[in-house]
């Protein structure tokens, strides 16, 4: 995991085509912009728990939700994958 600080207004890009954008940092709680194209989707998970239960099983090594492909013995899902190769 690539772990970024940044402020306000600064932004992060995934590829070629992915921007995240910090639009606002307040009161412990930030709001993000995500600008891809159509085809990338983007899922959003409102359940804390449910993250933890996926990064316990990623932890683990067992596969998440969605099809997984192993990149230099590192596992990834497949629209990761796509993702990074547009």
């Amino acid at each position: 995991m690539l772990v970024l600080t940044r402020k306000a207004q600064e932004e992060i890009m995934i590829g070629d085509h992915i921007v995240v954008s910090i639009v606002k940092v307040s009161g412990g709680k930030i709001k993000l912009g995500i600008t891809a194209p159509p085809e990338i989707s983007i899922k959003r998970e409102e359940d804390p728990q449910k993250f933890d239960e996926r990064a316990q099983k990623r932890a683990a090594g067992e596969p998440h939700h969605g099809k997984v492909m192993k990149v230099g013995g590192q596992e990834y899902s497949k629209q990761a994958v796509a993702a990074a190769l547009i």
